[in-house]
């Protein structure tokens, strides 16, 4: 009864969060040391539906883009969205795929479609110490968005719904030192023979 309940409780939280997901996730992994730090901006489309992320943009102190995506395109200066009803923040990093009703000849539509996460937007950074979050706006083309959490450029006449947030830094993973390993798994074996004694003192 235990477990049916336990299980239930993951499956309604697992269900919940997919429910209060942001409409785009943004994240980054970071390297380097002060005045040399590397930015690795990723960013996922939850917006469902033909809404394809083809606009993104960060705002750092000292930035200079290192990087852009396979079909992707640094846009030069920077810029604000207060006057589509976003906020004043100045984005000084910012990449765009062009859309396909105005894709040069040749050139590779790498939209984040919905649904799919795209890495690789790197931004080196010439602040003593890194921020602890980043602005962040991203834009999509090919559709509408009524959901929760749009920032600007939604409703009439407008089909290009704008998103603003702040991305927070992922943390890579540190493996487990083989020592730890091994003692961990004596531990698992001494546990096991301490309850089989006990278990025969019992019996007896």
């Amino acid at each position: 009864m235990k477990m049916t309940s336990a299980l239930a409780g993951v499956l309604l939280s697992a269900v919940t969060s997919l429910a209060h997901a942001a409409p785009i996730d943004v994240s980054y992994t970071m390297s380097g040391s002060p005045e040399h730090w590397l930015f690795d901006f990723s960013v996922t489309n939850n917006l469902g539906g033909s809404n394809d992320l083809y606009l993104f943009g960060v705002r750092l102190l000292v930035p200079q883009v290192s990087a852009t995506p396979n079909g992707w395109d640094t846009l030069g200066s920077s810029g604000n969205w207060s006057l589509y009803g976003g906020s004043n923040t100045e984005y000084n990093a910012r990449w765009i795929t062009c859309p396909s009703a105005s894709c040069p000849i040749g050139h590779p539509l790498t939209a984040i479609q919905a649904g799919q996460t795209l890495n690789g937007f790197l931004v080196l950074d010439g602040e003593l110490t890194p921020p602890t979050e980043v602005s962040w706006f991203a834009v999509a083309a090919g559709g509408t968005y009524t959901g929760p959490g749009c920032a600007f450029i939604c409703g009439a006449p407008h089909d290009n719904p704008g998103f603003e947030g702040l991305a927070v830094q992922v943390a890579n993973p540190v493996p487990l030192p083989a020592s730890l390993a091994l003692f961990m798994g004596g531990l698992g074996v001494l546990g096991a023979a301490a309850s089989r004694r006990k278990s025969r003192v019992a019996a007896g």
